[in-house]
Parts: structure tokens; sequence; C-alpha cells
């Protein structure tokens, strides 16, 4: 597959994915979504790679939904509305099920599907510029992708209803301090980070590895399927 809106390359044990429409700020469309899935699978089934990274190009992840299609109803290739394409509707619960360990390196602007992409991944790492904004509920939409399941996760019930309700954007240090961020590090050093990460797990038993991972999973499956129907529903009730 020729890829328009993303590059993915492998480097040893590890493959990155980039989002690769900088002059958008990397602003998500319905078939940058077909080919970031695209490109995890190949990666997914390469016995050779133990970490896959998603990165943007330019200067930040991924500034949220592009305009034209979350608000001017602008079509896919496929003839898709922004939602009704794989990655939204569903690709949460393959990645999630994923046994190679996932790395997300966030930078600058990460908004709204900016951010909440990158909270199934096992390990987050941002520069000290990124700025984390969930600005869902004054778009009057509510966050998908399992991440009623994935916030809470991470940070507890109590702060992640606190970070929809009050629309919050959080520098990298503060979403550190609350557990959503794993790592900060300087500006122009995020991509050192995250190969220095991975060549470290690169030389781990991977069966080990994996296993490793997958201890912490309980139930994973299950409520991942359960907050994607959830947020599905509850979308429904308020349109």
């Amino acid at each position: 597959m020729d890829y328009e809106y993303i590059i993915l390359e492998e480097e040893g044990s590890l493959a990155k994915i980039y989002l690769n429409r900088p002059h958008k700020l990397n602003a998500y469309t319905p078939d940058m979504g077909d080919e970031i899935i695209h490109a995890f699978r190949q990666s997914n089934q390469n016995n050779n790679i133990s970490s896959i990274a998603l990165l943007g190009k330019g200067a930040s992840f991924c500034a949220g939904a592009d305009r034209d299609y979350l608000l001017e109803g602008k079509l896919s290739k496929a003839g898709l509305k922004i939602g009704e394409d794989e990655f939204i509707l569903s690709f949460v619960s393959e990645l999630s099920a994923s046994k190679k360990i996932l790395i997300a390196g966030l930078k600058g602007s990460c908004v709204g599907i900016g951010i909440t992409m990158a909270l199934p991944f096992d390990i987050r790492i941002a520069e000290t510029n990124a700025l984390l904004s969930f600005p869902f509920a004054k778009l009057g939409i509510l966050p998908g992708l399992a991440s009623t399941h994935f916030l809470p996760a991470l940070v507890g019930p109590n702060k992640a209803k606190e970070i929809i309700l009050s629309n919050s954007k959080l520098t990298a240090n503060d979403a550190k301090k609350i557990g959503l961020i794993n790592e900060v590090v300087d500006e122009n050093n995020l991509e050192n980070r995250i190969h220095e990460l991975a060549s470290s797990l690169g030389q781990v038993n991977q069966k080990v590895l994996f296993a490793a991972k997958q201890a912490f999973q309980i139930n994973l499956e299950e409520d991942v399927r359960n907050a994607i129907n959830r947020e599905r529903n509850l979308l429904k009730s308020i349109k």
C-alpha cells in the first residue's frame, strides 16, 4: 500500500508509524485512520518487531479531527463520514489485543482524538512542549476509542470525569503527575528516547516480554468492548 497520510519505518525491532500531515498539525481524517490500521497490521504480524511506536511528523502529534470532516461533513475516499470509519468504530479492540509493546510519542498539540488514540498504548512519552486537550463536551461530542475505560484506568475515575467535564488542557508535566504520561523528555529528544527504550525491549526474550504485558490485561477485551458499546449508545442518545 502506498501511504499518503502516514509514514511507516522499521528499524531493528521497532516499527514507527508517523502521522504525516504536518501542514495540518497531523489532524485526523478517516483516510489517515485506514492507513494507520494497514501499517499497524503489517507491523503487528512481523515476528521481527517487538515494539510499535506512533508519532507525528512536524511540530505536533495530532491536533484532533480535521474540521473539514468533523464540521463540514467531508467524506473519506470510501464515502464515509468521520465516525463511520473502522479506526473510530472498532480498531481500538484490535490495538488493545496486540502483544507488541505499543509506544506513543507525543509533542505539540494532542487534541481530542489526538490524545484518545494514545490512551490504549502501553507507554506514553511526551516532549515538554506537549499540550493534551480534551475538548469533547464543548464540541457537543463524547470521547470515543474506549477512552471511558482507558482514561479512568490511568488516572482514576474522579480525575477522568474532571478532565472530560471541564474540557481540560494539560501540560506534559501535569499529565505525568496524574499518571497519564509515563515520561517527559526535552524537545527534539523524543525519538531518541523511543529508540533507546525499544532497543532495550528488543533485547528481552520476546515470549517473556509479551506474556508480562498480557499479565496486566485482565478482562481487557471485554472491558474495551463494553466501553465501545457504551460510548456508541450514549452518543446516539444525544443526537
